[in-house]
């Protein structure tokens, strides 16, 4: 500046310098800040609005803008809080700032959900509250579809019939569903968390087997699939788990635990055993078929033999004879072996009919006491009710008589006896009404594990030599499941047996208590006989003897080894007839159910007799009303018996048998080569067990 001396006058100037170089670079730094907020202001990715002290908006960013629906100019002036439905929650960082969750109402009327941060801010000398604003709309979307997820994955895991857990790499568990944790006895799956198996195992060796397992993923870092494992519950029962583990991995591929999945298959396993034994008992079942088939052609020559030459004799006291009748009464329990065996094997004959089992133990109890003895008391509880079934009455009779003889070896110092009967609803809507249950309980020394899984099998007692045959359960068994029934166990060693045997409740009128006993046998000497006969039966001895009886008795027999040999022993004797045919049911080749089909084509008042040890399922019957059923082993006079039954029937049909009379051998299907008759004439039967009737023994 100028500076004047006294006179007035400018002597002289003063100069004052200012060093501005700092402010102005803070001025520069200033308003780069400044265009760096207003870039960050305008480019941000969530909404900027600038409020002044009374909340009204000073400035808002295009985002803000964006996402309110409103321009600039009307946001301006527009106070913030009546954009403001609510708020969910407000923290306050510190004094200068806040956060809160609110919803927000657009100008078209939508509501979004977002994050909001207040904070104060200086902009040109001005102190503004700065409010930033995150629409968390997608936020919350999938954070609620992560929420429903987890929900269907607990969901999955409590419904699916599995357990599922999941252990960290110190085998502790980590996670599970509801199974693993019931079957550990644990109400909530929560309560595992944190545990390993030594916590929760039964035994330490089952912990050790769970843990083996899982090493061994860990350690290899590969699947373990289908590993079955033993699992003892708190209250003591054992289960059988399927069991399959994974390692567990994490994002980035590295193996953080083990994630397990298993299935119990008890009841499965269960079942597996019951199908083997059923078709282990199956192939026993046909094999004793075979054996009982062949053995009793055997029986039939040994006792046919044996009363041959008990006839040689007369009424002689030959000391011969004891030898004889011991011969005779060693067939006739052997016969009764053989039939045992052919129940077992269900290829035993029987009638089938409505039967009352209370008048079935009825009729046995005066029996039954017998049997048992004096230090064996009987108790008998029946139903109030007939407890009818559908069965043959003598395979009941064989089945109690069994079990009661079983129950007998079974208190050797005596004990109590008890047979009950009651009748239960049905618990399958398809199957019958009603079911009829027996009991057969006794005090006796009972029975392990190891016997009972056993009990049914053929020739299997615990027995001594010369005390059981080992088939009397077995026999019981085959006929219980022939009615469609089923029988149950219940055993403990020093706890006595029962036998529980449930049967299909069956609707009808019974038979009678007290049944007619069978026709005794007409005579031992038959009169002699006239007639043509011919005689089919594979097994050599057996076609001896038969022949030799029915030629003792005045027939001319005509013998063949088969079918096809006797069609051909026909053709080449066309021009005599035949009265009667004995043939055996069950031979190779054409068995003796075509050929009688063949015969009575051409002779159609042809007297039948069919001989088997067994009549297989497949063999149906159904056209030889008349015919007799002779089952083996038989004797000499049964033959006869059966043979007079025999003519006699088909003298008496009435009217007589209609089949057509083709005009040659061909067309009546008795070429051996041929096919059998497309027809059958005469009226339907059942099959020989109902029908046919067998000469008694």
């Amino acid at each position: 500046m100028p500076v004047a001396n006294e006179q007035g006058e400018f002597t002289h100037t003063v100069a004052i310098i200012r060093d501005t170089t700092q402010r102005r670079q803070m001025e520069q730094e200033l308003r780069e800040s400044e265009a760096r907020f207003r870039s960050l202001f305008e480019h941000a990715a969530d909404a900027i609005v600038l409020l002044d002290s009374q909340g009204q908006v000073v400035d808002a960013n295009p985002r803000a803008c964006q996402n309110f629906g409103y321009s600039r100019e009307q946001f301006r002036g527009r106070h913030f809080s009546h954009l403001e439905i609510g708020c969910l929650r407000s923290e306050a960082a510190d004094d200068n700032s806040l956060t809160s969750e609110c919803f927000y109402r657009r100008q078209d009327g939508t509501v979004f959900p977002a994050e909001v941060r207040y904070a104060w801010i200086e902009s040109n000398g001005r102190r503004l509250r700065m409010a930033l604003i995150r629409d968390v709309t997608r936020r919350r979307q999938a954070e609620q579809a992560l929420r429903e997820r987890e929900e269907l994955l607990r969901n999955i895991l409590s419904a699916i019939p599995c357990g599922v857990f999941w252990k960290d790499r110190q085998l502790r568990y980590r996670g599970c569903n509801e199974q693993v944790a019931h079957d550990h006895g644990f109400r909530d799956p929560a309560e595992l968390i944190g545990k390993d198996d030594y916590q929760i195992a039964a035994s330490r060796s089952e912990a050790d087997f769970f843990r083996s397992c899982d090493q061994q993923v860990l350690s290899t870092g590969q699947p373990l699939m289908h590993v079955e494992e033993n699992l003892t519950r708190r209250d003591g029962t054992l289960r059988t788990l399927l069991t399959s583990k994974v390692p567990w991995r994490d994002a980035h591929g590295q193996i953080v635990g083990v994630i397990g999945v298993y299935q119990d298959i008890t009841e499965r396993k269960r079942l597996e055993q019951q199908l083997l034994q059923a078709q282990k008992m199956e192939a026993i079942g046909r094999l004793a078929g075979g054996i009982a088939h062949d053995f009793n052609n055997l029986l039939t020559i040994i006792r046919g033999n044996a009363d041959l030459l008990r006839s040689q004799f007369g009424d002689s006291a030959d000391a011969a004879l004891e030898y004889l009748d011991d011969l005779r009464l060693a067939a006739d329990r052997a016969a009764a072996l053989v039939r045992q065996l052919l129940m077992f094997s269900r290829q035993s004959s029987g009638q089938v009919e409505i039967v009352d089992v209370n008048s079935v133990i009825r009729g046995l109890a005066s029996m039954l006491d017998r049997l048992l003895g004096e230090r064996i008391r009987l108790v008998v509880d029946l139903s109030a009710e007939p407890a009818t079934v559908l069965a043959d009455y003598s395979h009941l009779e064989q089945v109690i008589m069994n079990l009661a003889v079983n129950a007998r070896d079974a208190m050797p110092d005596g004990g109590v006896l008890t047979l009950s009967t009651r009748l239960l609803p049905s618990a399958d809507i398809e199957g019958p009404q009603r079911w009829v249950q027996l009991r057969v309980s006794d005090t006796g020394v009972g029975m392990d594990d190891a016997v009972k899984e056993r009990i049914f099998e053929p020739f299997f007692t615990t027995k001594g030599p010369d005390k059981g045959t080992g088939l009397g359960l077995t026999t019981a068994f085959g006929i219980v499941q022939r009615l469609g029934g089923q029988i149950h166990v219940d055993t403990a060693p020093g706890c006595g047996t029962t036998f529980t045997l449930t049967l299909p409740w069956a609707k009808g009128q019974t038979v009678q208590e007290s049944r007619t006993p069978l026709p005794p046998a007409l005579v031992r000497q038959h009169p002699r006989q006239s007639g043509r006969l011919l005689l089919v039966e594979d097994e050599d001895s057996l076609r001896k003897l038969a022949r030799l009886t029915l030629e003792n008795q005045g027939y001319e027999v005509l013998e063949a080894p088969d079918g096809e040999a006797a069609l051909h022993q026909i053709e080449m004797q066309t021009e005599k007839g035949f009265d009667v045919l004995v043939t055996d049911l069950v031979m190779p080749g054409m068995d003796g159910q075509e050929l009688a089909e063949r015969l009575l084509c051409r002779y159609p008042r042809l007297a039948i007799v069919f001989m088997s040890g067994y009549v297989p399922e497949e063999v149906q019957l159904d056209t030889f009303t008349d015919a007799v059923f002779l089952p083996k082993p038989f004797t000499p006079s049964d033959l006869s018996r059966a043979v007079l039954t025999a003519r006699q029937r088909a003298a008496e049909s009435v009217p007589p048998r209609t089949e057509a009379v083709l005009p040659s051998s061909e067309g009546c299907g008795m070429n051996p080569h041929g096919s059998p008759p497309l027809e059958r004439a005469g009226p339907r039967a059942e099959k020989p067990d109902s029908t046919l009737p067998a000469v008694p023994p």
